[in-house]
């Protein structure tokens, strides 16, 4: 039976939270709008670059800047997403366990799917199978799509998938798509909103637990 491992990307395997703050206080800066700290970024982050820049800029999706502010994010970050990011410290060796264990390795992101891709070979070359992003014709999570291209893609039933990540939104996705699941408490929330936002009780408070626990559960 083939065992597949789902990722989430941002807050999961790699912490994008400063980069993506810059990015989004480059666009707050091109029209006098205050910036935003880190901390509001971590909350905002979740559901994709437009909805980040939607729940940065004063009014969101009202304003008549929104969509002009959301290009200039998306140019800027495309430009320097990988200035201080970093992947999480164990994460790589966890990973090659998993795959030399014979499980199948793969990432589902709201991230635009080219960046995703580049992240990865950066920081974990060698390691996912496939990586389904942010992309044409492909739904968001906490839309069940693209779950659902990576059970299709390699044949599996929703019995051998297993998905990993760190917010609501993941929890959602996975709920949706009826799989198993875990939650990190490394990521973006901290484990006392996970425990208020969630349901889960498959946690995974650090890294160095990933492999562990996988094989326990599946």
């Amino acid at each position: 039976m083939k065992k597949v491992i789902v990722f989430d990307l941002d807050g999961t395997l790699i912490d994008t939270l400063i980069d993506l703050r810059n990015a989004v206080n480059f666009s707050m800066r091109y029209f006098n709008y205050p910036e935003r700290s880190l901390e509001q970024v971590r909350k905002d982050i979740g559901n994709g670059v437009a909805k980040l820049v939607e729940r940065s800029i004063p009014n969101g999706i009202y304003n008549k800047n929104y969509q002009k502010c959301l290009e200039i994010f998306k140019n800027e970050y495309r430009k320097k997403y990988d200035v201080f990011t970093l992947p999480y410290e164990g994460m790589y060796e966890q990973l090659l366990k998993l795959q030399k264990e014979g499980y199948i390795v793969t990432v589902a992101t709201n991230k635009i799917i080219d960046v995703a891709k580049i992240l990865l070979d950066h920081h974990y070359p060698h390691i996912f199978d496939f990586i389904q992003g942010d992309a044409i014709g492909v739904k968001k999570k906490p839309d069940a799509n693209m779950i659902e291209n990576i059970i299709k893609h390699y044949k599996v039933s929703k019995e051998e998938v297993l998905y990993i990540g760190d917010t609501n939104v993941d929890e959602e996705t996975a709920l949706n798509a009826n799989v198993d699941y875990m939650l990190v408490t490394y990521g973006y929330r901290t484990i006392e909103e996970i425990k208020r936002t969630c349901q889960c009780t498959n946690l995974i408070y650090s890294t160095k637990e990933i492999f562990d626990k996988i094989r326990k559960l599946f």
